[in-house]
């Protein structure tokens, strides 16, 4: 039995979640996000699906009853602002973003679709955050669900980014899930050159503007080889800051800057922010916009909105496009699988 499958995206930014999901076959009947590049970024690419630009906590439990109320919803979809978890800079329990997950989980209870799905950072699932993680764990399986999470490398699922999320789906009880098998073996990741090298020339495709970087950036990453980050064969008075706020500041070397990409292998994790895309493997600046998408597996007609860090942002913290599209086709049939069975036993 073939049916159409309905989802809402929550916190939908650039919409990596939706188009793997819309790939699978999915059908978004209602996408969420209150930031304004991210609403103008969706209008932009899917205009047949409605946006709601209020934060998820602005909407009352009978406002999100009144929107959904004639549609059957058989799927949530979401990464909820992961910055209180995040591994890179300090990780704050009281970061009140920590709370939008259970903002997640309140439309959840709410909808009450046969499954969901949420993306977050590792550091979800680390001790720091048990308290988090546990709490949240036992309001879904309270609200009537089985869940199941895996920290999932997108490398593992055809995207050229060594990226490692954490998702966390649940199902009502008469359904089964299992986490889709990893589809490439290490040895044959995709590469940052079969991804993005085609780009080098290229002057027409949308959201490639390269950085202007000032002369002293230009040559600290100069001396920076492919596959290599800062070393001590940088000139001294090139590790200095070069802007008028970070004078006589010795640069350090964070895993996510001043990292320059290697034509050979996948790339490290792309991380949101105007400064923190690594660097190109041949050219002597960071990744444009429309590289870090392609590593995001992002397809070349989607445009985003808004300034080049605002376009940074909704680049890096998207839900691979690739990773997303496996995970719908899973999901998928683990519903097909229930209604088929259930179609059976009504014809006995």
């Amino acid at each position: 039995m073939k049916k159409q499958h309905n989802f809402i995206d929550l916190f939908c930014g650039a919409g990596g979640f939706s188009l793997g999901f819309k790939a699978a076959g999915f059908n978004c009947v209602g996408a969420f996000d209150n930031w304004d590049p991210a609403i103008k970024t969706h209008k932009k690419n899917f205009k047949n699906t409605k946006i709601y630009s209020k934060s998820i906590d602005d909407y009352s439990n009978s406002d999100i009853k009144e929107i959904f109320n004639n549609t059957k919803v058989d799927l949530i979809i979401g990464g909820p602002p992961c910055q209180g978890f995040s591994s890179i800079g300090k990780k704050n329990v009281n970061d009140k973003r920590n709370d939008l997950i259970f903002e997640f989980g309140r439309i959840v209870k709410l909808i009450k679709p046969s499954f969901f799905i949420m993306e977050n950072v590792s550091g979800l699932i680390h001790d720091k955050n048990v308290f988090y993680f546990n709490r949240l764990k036992k309001f879904f399986i309270s609200s009537g669900y089985k869940i199941g999470y895996k920290l999932l490398n997108a490398a593992d699922y055809g995207v050229p980014q060594l990226r490692k999320r954490v998702f966390l789906v649940g199902h009502k009880n008469m359904f089964e899930y299992s986490f889709p098998k990893p589809i490439i073996l290490k040895k044959d990741y995709r590469t940052v050159g079969d991804t993005i090298m085609d780009l080098v020339n290229n002057k027409k495709i949308q959201n490639h503007v390269p950085m202007k970087h000032n002369d002293i950036v230009r040559k600290r990453i100069s001396f920076i080889n492919e596959g290599g980050g800062i070393t001590k064969n940088i000139p001294k008075n090139l590790l200095l800051g070069s802007r008028s706020d970070y004078k006589n500041n010795k640069l350090k070397n964070f895993s996510h800057i001043y990292k320059r990409l290697h034509r050979k292998l996948p790339s490290g994790t792309m991380v949101p922010g105007h400064n923190a895309f690594p660097l190109h493997p041949t050219l002597d600046r960071a990744l444009t916009v429309r590289e870090a998408a392609r590593l995001q597996t992002f397809p070349d007609k989607i445009i985003f909105e808004g300034t080049r860090q605002e376009q940074c942002i909704l680049v890096g913290n998207a839900v691979p496009v690739q990773l997303a599209k496996i995970l719908g086709k899973s999901i998928k049939e683990s519903l097909n699988l229930n209604l088929n069975k259930f179609a059976r036993l009504n014809t006995k």
